[in-house]
């Protein structure tokens, strides 16, 4: 989301509104806009112009972002693949990106279009709810749902499940797997349970350890995984706001959590370890990477601080290097 100014001018096939009437413009090319007033005054042009000025918010629309291709041949799950939108992709590489707790929905798919485009490799997105959403019209409705679906996955079968996608993926030659995982936490009286990307890179890191692993604002439980292990052969890195509230999950208690278990497990085995970078961003609240126009509505319902854009690039800045490096 950022803020546009600029000037318009556009020829018309008839003659021009009288001086400032109003008008609705809620699409300019690809890009959504907020619906806003603009005022309508002739110039030196002629009658068959306008021109006008004006400032206002953008977002990334509601049409779907569209895969390069959906596999489910030899999976448990249908998997989206999204290629670089230049050409120039690493043939020997493959990102895993994990979705947040409401499964494949718009934003998911917007955010791994975008690592495909940036770290130059096929990003995959595996459909672990198989086909379900936690959407709903009521905003009640698909909280509960979101709770649900995530409530009732069966954590275990998912490793499992993953880590055939990642044999898989290996099949085709592509030797450095990376993960990514947004969220997947739950409600806050629950128990985390999510971060389920660096779920896999533990539960791989004994025979296939991934090539590098990333989470942003989640970590998991450790009655499902043992962070401990990962960084001794696969390097981590973490994406934390300072605002988060979601206790002993994404807080900044958890950032601090998650990085002294990922030293401890070097520590242990005195081995040399891996790289291990977890960011903290002050003033950002939970899930501040999402730019997707329904996202951005559901973060407002939760309650959730805007977030700033320096912040988000950053951020995103950070996690291409780091694929880049590693892949």
């Amino acid at each position: 989301m950022r803020l546009i100014s600029f000037n318009i001018i556009k020829r018309l096939n008839f003659q021009p509104p009288v001086p400032k009437q109003q008008i609705n413009l809620c699409q300019i090319r690809n890009l959504h806009v907020k619906p806003f007033v603009l005022g309508i005054n002739k110039n030196s042009f002629g009658n068959n112009y306008f021109k006008v000025g004006c400032s206002f918010l953008i977002t990334r629309r509601m049409s779907s972002t569209k895969p390069a291709a959906e596999v489910s041949e030899g999976l448990p799950f249908k998997t989206l693949r999204f290629l670089p939108k230049s050409g120039q992709e690493k043939k020997g590489s493959a990102i895993i990106v994990l979705q947040e707790w409401w499964g494949i929905n718009e934003q998911i798919k917007v955010h791994a279009q975008h690592i495909a485009d940036n770290a130059n490799t096929l990003a995959v997105v595996p459909d672990l709810y198989k086909g379900k959403l936690g959407l709903s019209q009521e905003v009640r409705s698909h909280y509960q749902e979101a709770s649900h679906l995530m409530s009732n996955l069966d954590w275990k079968e998912s490793l499992v499940e993953l880590e055939a996608l990642v044999d898989s993926l290996k099949k085709e030659n592509r030797e450095k797997i990376g993960s990514i995982g947004f969220c997947m936490g739950g409600e806050f009286h629950k128990p985390r349970v999510g971060a389920v990307s660096l779920a896999l890179a533990s539960h791989v890191a004994a025979k296939k350890p991934l090539s590098a692993v990333v989470t942003c604002y989640g970590i998991p439980s450790p009655t499902i995984c043992d962070v401990s292990v990962i960084a001794i052969k696969t390097p981590v890195q973490g994406h934390f706001g300072s605002e988060d509230k979601h206790t002993g999950f994404s807080d900044p208690n958890a950032a601090y959590s998650l990085e002294r278990n990922l030293e401890e497990g070097i520590e242990r085995l005195d081995a040399s370890g891996k790289e291990i970078a977890i960011y903290r961003y002050d003033g950002e609240d939970h899930a501040f990477l999402n730019n997707e126009e329904r996202s951005l509505k559901m973060r407002k319902e939760q309650g959730f601080l805007d977030f700033n854009i320096k912040n988000q690039e950053l951020a995103w800045n950070r996690i291409f290097e780091f694929f880049n490096k590693y892949l």
